[in-house]
């Protein structure tokens, strides 16, 4: 038998290589012959690699490869000269091999990341995420298993690996002749002029574009080499055609006499309510999609206060993804529209710089301002913008005793119901709070991991395919969110404190919903309402999302701030969105005339967790050191004289150490330590002393 298998595998093996053999011999011919001729090489590779890219980047576009390089033709000859461009190189440079492998391996891993984000995210990969990716570290396992993130690790060693021994040891050219450099010089500047000609043209003629408001339609209808390039090269905002600080300060001036107008017809005095924003992860009104029937409603709650609240929709600046955009324009009342393409100012602008917003607005007005977001403190590093944008403090899951999540690994909502009251309860004035949620999060699974499921999908989508699964899943996660929604608004009116409750979601959840799929109609719209115990009247209505904060401030009387005064009395002008432009561009790439050349905000002295940690008492066992207190997380370690140590979580009030680590008359504390990693907080010092429960 043993003979048999033998024999079998020699056959087999020779069959294989009597096949693969003639192919290699033949493919590497084709190769040492295009090497002789590089401008017939860059074309052949530039258009292998342009289809390797769509087929890779097309696994869920409507639009298939082929589709696209016959009904989109002129697009994809771009995407070709692209490619073709960034291999001209080898024409003025002696390393020739090596280059050809660096570029067709830089190319490579840009599609290859761009299948993986797509099969776990349902978003394409731009170079926006390559600076992202100190902030997606430690959450990585929740879209990548431990195998596939080893092989992504393998993957890029070997890569590295290559890119080092590619340099020491593949062949080089000789020395150019000096007629053979200047040849070579004028083809290659030849390329560059065409190059640029070609994407002037394209531009001029709108074939091709920067202004990319839904990266994942972009990369369907312009490819995957040209939207890389432009979240790359496309950043910032262009200097409007008519900036000066005159056009500044008659900005300024018509805002002024608006609010003056304004202030003359309200009737009311203004109020300082506690004001409360609730941004819901990928929620929306899932009960109007299309034909889909639920067995009953998972937004009992949320349609309850829809009618008998102000609400409607809100136009947001993303869909499928971008939870991060979606809070700079609510927060800064800033249009994401006339930055780059795919662009994230959390990791651009608003990593050097401060800015107005809507929370420094109301600290003028004596609130005090609060974050709180059931994360990771470092995603988007927000551990870091959030002080340039007016945060007093920031609540993330590293100062939360979560104890329940979702079946896909993201901290459920009801969480934030007690993080939100304990910001309440934190200080004397009022309160300004921006929640952020997390547990309508993607990738929706395919397979059948929610056990006994409340909701289910009655009529419209066909039981146990992967659509069906993932409608399941994503349906019972907003039902229980919405049990959260009523939790929240019972508890703000238990407190007979004046408040108003903003609760909407972020954008769509990535489930292949276009337009025609809704009852409204509109993608970029998700449903908001408006609650409140001061007695405001129900005004319904669609609102763009950077208009939003502005809108509730002036329900109360509430005009400070440059953006909010510009909004409450120029949305109806013709020049508002240019005239906006202007305001944004002067805050963050312009002279600052909107202060007088000198910008008036400071980072904030920001806290993460608006409780202290405390250590009250330490039991001893053969082994192990007890620590008793307040406030611990699963994130809260020991440092003995400035050194961590293992340390081990039981509950809010109790954590382990080994009795090695600490030592009669030791100095230790507790922090709690983010994945980042970056200590949010830390408790006083404490003395250790041995036998310290006697």
């Amino acid at each position: 038998m043993k003979d048999r298998k033998i024999q079998l595998r020699e056959r087999l093996g020779n069959v294989l290589r009597s096949i693969l053999t003639p192919i290699g011999k033949g493919v590497w011919k084709v190769l040492v012959f295009l090497y002789k001729y590089p401008l017939l090489m860059n074309i052949v590779l530039s258009f292998v690699l342009a289809v390797v890219l769509e087929v890779l980047g097309r696994q869920t576009f409507p639009l298939s490869t082929l589709g696209f390089m016959t009904e989109k033709t002129s697009i994809f000859l771009y995407s070709m000269f692209i490619i073709f461009f960034s291999y001209s190189i080898v024409f003025i440079v002696r390393h020739r091999v090596y280059i050809y492998a660096i570029i067709t391996l830089l190319w490579g891993m840009v599609g290859f990341v761009n299948f993986m984000m797509l099969s776990s995210r349902n978003t394409p990969f731009t170079y926006v995420d390559i600076t992202l990716m100190k902030a997606v570290l430690p959450v990585i396992t929740n879209y990548y298993s431990i195998v596939e993130i080893v092989m992504m690790a393998v993957g890029i060693l070997a890569a590295l690996l290559f890119i080092v021994c590619g340099y020491m040891y593949l062949p080089t050219e000789e020395k150019f002749t000096k007629s053979r450099w200047m040849k070579n010089i004028g083809l290659f500047a030849f390329i560059v002029v065409a190059f640029a000609g070609t994407t002037f043209y394209g531009l001029k003629n709108d074939m091709i574009t920067t202004k990319i408001h839904n990266i994942r339609l972009a990369y369907s209808d312009y490819g995957t080499p040209y939207c890389f390039s432009v979240t790359a090269l496309k950043t910032g905002i262009s200097t409007p055609s008519n900036y000066s600080e005159k056009h500044i300060k008659k900005i300024l001036k018509k805002s002024d006499d608006g609010i003056k107008k304004l202030e003359k017809k309200e009737t009311n005095k203004k109020q300082t309510p506690n004001i409360i924003f609730v941004q819901l992860e990928s929620h929306f009104d899932i009960t109007q999609v299309k034909n889909v029937k639920f067995n009953k409603d998972p937004l009992e709650h949320f349609h309850y206060y829809m009618r008998n609240y102000s609400s409607g929709h809100t136009m947001m600046p993303s869909y499928g993804a971008g939870t991060a955009n979606t809070e700079f324009e609510i927060m800064t009342q800033m249009n994401l529209d006339v930055f780059g393409a795919a662009e994230y100012p959390y990791k651009t602008v608003l990593q050097e710089n401060t800015c107005e917003s809507f929370l420094t607005d109301l600290k003028e007005e004596g609130y005090a301002t609060h974050a709180i977001h059931n994360n990771s403190a470092a995603f988007y590093d927000r551990d870091l913008v959030f002080a340039n944008i007016g945060y007093d403090s920031f609540q993330t899951k590293e100062t939360m005793d979560i104890k329940e999540w979702t079946e896909n690994g993201w901290a459920k909502d009801k969480v934030l119901t007690k993080q939100i009251i304990n910001c309440l309860d934190s200080t004397e004035e009022q309160d300004a709070i921006y929640t952020i949620s997390v547990q309508g999060h993607g990738d929706y699974p395919t397979t059948e991991i929610v056990e006994n499921p409340v909701i289910f999908v009655e009529d419209g989508i066909e039981e146990g395919t992967d659509l069906y699964r993932k409608y399941t899943y994503y349906a019972n996660q907003v039902d229980q969110m919405d049990d959260f929604v009523d939790d929240l608004v019972q508890a703000l009116a238990k407190r007979d404190e004046p408040t108003i409750l903003v609760m909407y979601g972020d954008h769509l959840p990535s489930l292949d919903i276009e337009d025609e799929d809704l009852t409204y109609g509109e993608k970029y719209w998700t449903s908001y309402f408006i609650w409140d115990n001061i007695g405001l009247p129900k005004q319904d209505g669609n609102i763009e999302a950077y208009q939003l904060a502005s809108e509730i401030m002036n329900r109360v009387g509430i005009h400070t701030g440059i953006f909010t005064r510009f909004h409450q009395t120029q949305k109806k002008s013709k020049s508002y969105i240019k005239d906006l432009t202007n305001l944004q561009y002067d805050t963050f790439y312009g002279k600052n005339y909107l202060w007088d050349q000198n910008n008036p905000y400071e980072a904030t002295d920001i806290t993460f967790g608006v409780k202290d940690l405390k250590v009250s008492k330490i039991y001893e066992s053969e082994d192990s050191v007890f620590i008793t207190g307040k406030n611990f997380t699963s994130y809260a370690k020991v440092l003995v004289e400035g050194n961590k140590v293992n340390t081990t979580f039981h509950n809010d009030h109790m954590i382990e150490i080994s009795k090695e680590d600490i030592q009669d008359g030791d100095t230790f504390e507790v922090d709690i330590i983010s994945k980042a990693p970056r200590t949010l907080r830390r408790s006083p010092k404490y003395v250790f002393k041995l036998n310290s429960q006697k």
